[in-house]
């Protein structure tokens, strides 16, 4: 049971922060890390403490990857 708080503490913040980076767009890491936890790990049928936790650790690697690609520019 612990280890299904730890998965929903860092896979997503991971996802989230990296995805937002390669793609330079926060919106699409925010929106494939939802995709991704609810296909792959069985999201629905998480217990709801489980889900608050990928959701708000989702949302934390979100503002780390908006952070993260806030200084590049695609022009110069």
């Amino acid at each position: 049971m612990i280890a299904k708080y730890i998965i929903a503490l860092i896979v997503p913040f991971i996802l989230a922060a990296v995805i937002s980076r390669v793609s330079l767009n926060i919106w699409v890491g925010a929106i494939a890390t939802l995709g991704i936890m609810m296909a792959v790990f069985n999201g629905p049928y998480q217990p709801l403490p489980v889900v608050l936790l990928g959701v708000v650790s989702g949302l934390v690697g979100t503002y780390v990857g908006y952070r993260w690609i806030r200084g590049i520019s695609l022009t110069e």
